[in-house]
């Protein structure tokens, strides 16, 4: 009986830390909107372009609409669709939600979106396989002096997870999930937003009051676009072949 009674008590204890856990990964999003505001922001984006992509149950979405931009356009994949409609009624009529793939539009599609004042990008980059591609895309699609709001899942592993390196989920997976091939470290991360480009990189204190699973693999971060054209840019187009394009749209 004794023991019976030990092993429920274990079970639930497990079951809470899960369950702080995944709290704690939704409550970043509140202070990183703060630190946004705080570092970069007025009281208002009204003159402002603003693309979210991933907006998922439109927390972000809500908050970012709080400062009242010129236009959202935001970005989800179909299978968002039911999660999508319980907040919908949220834009307005300028706004636009699109059910795309942003990183895969056509070169037209790509063009016509425009550029942005502001990119709000958490929770989605670690769901791709190109990564570092992805993140030229949003560099492309801000306007000069422009701020692009990350946040992402890193490395668990702790005795790599410092190194500036990408771990390969092959053949295993990572919690079981499809949609993720490989996990950049923190470093690798903020490497990779320079050679596209991006400046002014500031990590977000954000994680501080969570649990320390959360603050030692999830990165959140704010950069900037200094410039139309960066001599570090990594990706350019392919000389020898016109029709293949690394980094951005014809």
């Amino acid at each position: 009986m004794f023991n019976f009674l030990i092993y429920i008590l274990k079970k639930i204890a497990r079951k809470l830390k899960r369950q702080s856990s995944f709290d704690g990964m939704y409550a970043y999003r509140k202070y990183l909107f703060e630190d946004l505001k705080e570092l970069f922001l007025n009281e208002s984006l009204e003159n402002s372009r603003v693309l979210e992509i991933g907006p998922k149950d439109g927390e972000d979405t809500h908050r970012i609409l709080s400062l009242n931009p010129k236009e959202l356009i935001l970005f989800d994949l179909p299978d968002k669709t039911n999660e999508i409609k319980d907040w919908k009624s949220l834009l307005r009529k300028q706004d636009k939600l699109i059910i795309d793939n942003f990183m895969y539009l056509e070169n037209k599609d790509f063009r016509d979106l425009g550029k942005f004042d502001l990119i709000y990008f958490t929770g989605v980059l670690y769901h791709n396989p190109e990564q570092l591609r992805f993140l030229n895309k949003l560099y492309e699609k801000l306007n000069s002096g422009g701020i692009l709001v990350l946040e992402t899942a890193t490395i668990r592993n702790p005795f790599i997870r410092r190194l500036n390196i990408v771990q390969i989920w092959h053949p295993q997976t990572y919690r079981n999930t499809t949609t993720i091939s490989h996990l950049p470290s923190k470093k690798a991360v903020t490497s990779w937003l320079e050679m596209v480009g991006f400046s002014n990189i500031r990590i977000s204190n954000c994680y501080d009051k969570e649990n320390f699973n959360v603050r030692a693999t999830r990165l959140a971060l704010i950069a900037e676009k200094k410039q139309e054209k960066s001599q570090q840019v990594y990706y350019e187009k392919q000389i020898k072949n016109s029709d293949y394009f690394i980094g951005g749209s014809s």
